[in-house]
């Protein structure tokens, strides 16, 4: 994607600016523009759904288990205190 002639005249505004005031960072800053602009491309969704499946399965299991088990909230020994008169 490309920016519009109007973006382009804001950045060398900006780019002038910078380098009338701080020209030392303005040549720090003009180090990392060399070389070639490349996009970072996303996971496929079959090197992604292993992990979602495994995600939702260790949810499933950190649910369940406790359930099964008798250990989950509110499964403790019930302790009711009489009221002393």
């Amino acid at each position: 994607m490309s920016l519009s002639t109007r973006e382009k005249r804001a950045l060398g505004g900006i780019a002038d600016r910078l380098h009338a005031e701080d020209p030392a960072l303005a040549r720090a800053l003009a180090s990392f523009a060399t070389g070639a602009i490349i996009t970072e491309t996303l996971p496929s969704r079959r090197r992604v759904f292993p992990v979602v499946l495994l995600g939702a399965a260790m949810t499933i299991m950190a649910v369940a288990l406790p359930a099964i088990a008798g250990t989950g909230p509110g499964s403790g020994p019930a302790t009711h205190m009489s009221p002393r008169g």
